[in-house]
């Protein structure tokens, strides 16, 4: 999850941006950051990150805190764990309290772009629908859920170049992006499973959670490739916005 997750290069990018040919203007007062200058990137995320977690239209970034995510599907079919787990209208909470923890690549000629964070709490809340095996017990069921993982380090890691475009100016273009996460706890917790048996229910959530080890072992490939692809879509909107070159002094 990460992807919790993961979406936090989006910030990186907009905070390096003051004003561009479109209009968007960030609070007066505000330092653009020189290319290369980690120390100087490092301390503008840190100081804006709450600020500007509820999106800036002008440059394409949607609110981040919280992220909107209207679907999201986790399939594992393979292993201890044969799951299918649909999520629709939730809510991704936490990014704003996020800790950057290393950014680089974004040089006068970029390839590679790298960005670490740390999230204290990253939390996944609202509509579900489970139906599989986790380890040796059957689920089933559909209705609200809350999946949170403490100190969620992030690692999000992506390769591009720069294009011409019509009006003159080079964008950035991604290609791939590639993400990896660790965290010290995850939580689970799922309503009106097997129909609304309490007893069940109850006994399935203890059984998730004093699990949780094994089940994030599975899980997480799956869990990486939902967010990623959620989260190259919010990224590449704000390179596709604003040129490469005016994002930095």
């Amino acid at each position: 999850m990460t992807a919790t997750s993961v979406f936090a290069g989006v910030i990186l990018v907009t905070l390096m941006v003051a004003s561009t040919s479109n209009g968007a203007e960030f609070p007066s007062g505000y330092t653009l950051c020189k290319q290369d200058d980690e120390k100087c990137l490092f301390e503008r995320i840190a100081t804006t990150f709450a600020k500007h977690s509820k999106g800036i239209p002008e440059v394409n970034l949607v609110a981040l805190d919280p992220l909107i995510i209207e679907k999201m599907d986790i399939v594992q079919g393979e292993g201890p764990i044969n799951i299918v787990l649909n999520f629709k209208n939730v809510e991704l909470t936490g990014l704003s309290q996020s800790a950057i923890k290393k950014a680089n690549g974004f040089t006068a000629d970029p390839t590679r772009m790298e960005l670490g964070i740390l999230v204290p709490a990253a939390s996944l809340v609202g509509g579900y629908k489970i139906n599989g095996k986790v380890l040796i017990l059957p689920i089933q069921g559909e209705g609200h859920s809350n999946m949170t993982m403490e100190n969620c380090h992030i690692q999000l890691k992506w390769t591009g170049k720069l294009v011409d475009h019509a009006n003159g100016k080079k964008y950035y273009q991604m290609d791939k992006l590639k993400a990896t996460f660790d965290t010290t706890r995850f939580y689970m917790s799922f309503s009106n499973l097997f129909n609304g048996d309490k007893a069940l229910g109850d006994n399935m959530n203890q059984f998730l959670n004093d699990n949780w080890q094994d089940i994030l072992k599975e899980l997480k490939p799956a869990i990486v490739n939902a967010f990623v692809q959620i989260f190259q879509s919010v990224i590449s909107n704000v390179f596709n916005k604003v040129p490469y070159t005016e994002m930095f002094q």
